[in-house]
C-alpha cells in the first residue's frame, strides 16, 4: 500500500506532491481532476470537505483509487486550499473484501488522512517520527525516521514490522504497551532501537490515536546519542575536579606540615643555644664578660632570623598573584612592564609589591625585593 498527499490551491491546481516513489513527474501545476482522472463536469471542489471521491489516475494505468480531500487551515493556506489523500481502494484498517463498503471507507480514511497529513507537516522534524497501526505495520515515516532506519536509502521504511528496529531487549515492553494503551493515551521510556547493526539509545513516546474505530500509533523516536556523550563528558570533568580538590587538599596538609616542623626546630633552636646564653648573661658579673655574651646573642639570633627565611619556600607565604610578580622581577622585567604582562593598573602592583616585601621580613631592610629574588632559587 502507498500514500499520496496532494496539496492543492482554492482552484483545484496541485501545487505539491508529497510521497516517494510514485509515479506523478508531471502532476505539479496541472488541475486535480487531470491528475486523478476525474469527470471535468464533477462539482468536487463545491461540495463540502472532506469528503471522499473514488478515482483512476492515468499515471497509475486506470488502478482504482479513493481520494479524501480535507479543507487546508488558514495557518497554513490563507488563501485557501486542499489536501488531498489517495490511497489504494483496500486501505489498512478495512475488512479484506474486494469492495469495501462506503461505511467502511468513511471510518477508516479519516485516521489515514489526518495523521499522514501530520507526518508530511513533520517531514523535516529532527526526530524521526513513525505512524505504525494495531498489526504494528509502518504506514508513514518522516525523513529523520528514514535515514536512521531503513536498511537501504533507497527503499522505503513503510510496510516493515515496526519491531524491526526495536532492540529485541525491549520489544516485549513495546508490544505489551501497545496492548494496554487506551484511545487518546500516552506511554513513553528510554529504550534502544537498532540501525544497520549500531545499538542507538532513544527516548520514545507513543500516543494512541483512534477515528471510529481505525487505532494507529503515533512514535516520536529521541535519538539520545549526543545527550549520553554530554553526560560522560561532563561526568569526566566532575572527577577531574574532584581529583584537584583531593591534590589541592594534600597540598595544604603539607604546607601545613612544613609549617609546624619549621616551628619546632625554631623552639628546638632557641632551647639549645638561645635560651643557655641568656642564662649566662644573666649569671656573669663582669661588664665586659656580659658584653661579649650579648654581642653573640645578637648575632645568634640573626643566624636564626636568616636561617628561617632562607627555609622559608616563597610559595608557601605569597599568593599566586604575588609569585607573578615575583617571578617576572627575579628575570629582570621593569614595573610597567609587569604591569601591563599582568592586566593590572601600575599602582596595584606597587601594593602587590609592598605586600610581599612585609611577607618576607624585607620591610625596613634596606635589601631591596630584587636584589632578594636575584639570591633566591629560580622561581
Amino acid at each position: 500500500m502507498f500514500i499520496t498527499l496532494f496539496f492543492c490551491d482554492a482552484t483545484g491546481t496541485v501545487v505539491h506532491i508529497h510521497g516517494e516513489g510514485q509515479p506523478w513527474p508531471d502532476a505539479q501545476g496541472q488541475a486535480l481532476s487531470t491528475v486523478l482522472g476525474l469527470d471535468e463536469q464533477d462539482s468536487y471542489l463545491t461540495r463540502d470537505p472532506p469528503h471522499t471521491l473514488p478515482c483512476s489516475p492515468p499515471a497509475l494505468g486506470g488502478k482504482h483509487m479513493l481520494a479524501r480531500l480535507a479543507p487546508l487551515p488558514d495557518t497554513l493556506a490563507p488563501r485557501g486550499g486542499f489536501v488531498v489523500c489517495l490511497t489504494p481502494a483496500l486501505c489498512p484498517g478495512l475488512a479484506e473484501t474486494e469492495h469495501p463498503t462506503s461505511a467502511q471507507t468513511s471510518s477508516a480514511l479519516p485516521a489515514l488522512v489526518d495523521y499522514t497529513v501530520f507526518n508530511a507537516v513533520f517531514h523535516d522534524a529532527r526526530d524521526a517520527i513513525i505512524l505504525i497501526d494495531s498489526t504494528l505495520t509502518i504506514l508513514v515515516a518522516n525523513r529523520r525516521a528514514q535515514k536512521v532506519y531503513a536498511p537501504d536509502a533507497d527503499l522505503p521504511l513503510t510496510n516493515r514490522n515496526f519491531l524491526t528496529i526495536i532492540h529485541p531487549d525491549d520489544q516485549e515492553s513495546i508490544t505489551h504497551a501497545i496492548s494496554k494503551l487506551n484511545v487518546g493515551a500516552s506511554w513513553r521510556r528510554p529504550l534502544s532501537t537498532v540501525s544497520g547493526g549500531t545499538v542507538v539509545p532513544v527516548k520514545l513516546r507513543m500516543r494512541c490515536l483512534s477515528t471510529e474505530g481505525a487505532r494507529l500509533y503515533q512514535i516520536m523516536l529521541r535519538d539520545l546519542r549526543q545527550h549520553m556523550a554530554l553526560e560522560q563528558d561532563l561526568e569526566k570533568t566532575r572527577q577531574t575536579v574532584a581529583g584537584m580538590n583531593i591534590a589541592l587538599k594534600q597540598v595544604l596538609r603539607t604546607v601545613e606540615e612544613e609549617k609546624q616542623e619549621l616551628k619546632e626546630e625554631l623552639v628546638q633552636q632557641v632551647r639549645e643555644e638561645v635560651l643557655p646564653a641568656v642564662d649566662r648573661l644573666v649569671r656573669e658579673d663582669s661588664p665586659l664578660v656580659r658584653e661579649a655574651f650579648q654581642s653573640a646573642l645578637k648575632e645568634k639570633i640573626a643566624d636564626l632570623s636568616d636561617t628561617q627565611t632562607g627555609q622559608v619556600s616563597l610559595p608557601m607565604v605569597l599568593t599566586p598573584r604575588e609569585m607573578d610578580i615575583c617571578r617576572l622581577i627575579q628575570q629582570g622585567w621593569q614595573g610597567k612592564a609587569i604591569a601591563e604582562e599582568l592586566y593590572i593598573a601600575f599602582e596595584t602592583l606597587q601594593s602587590h609589591r609592598k605586600n610581599i616585601r612585609q611577607k618576607l621580613g624585607l620591610k625596613g631592610s634596606s635589601t631591596s625585593l630584587s636584589a632578594f629574588l636575584q639570591n633566591h632559587a629560580p622561581l
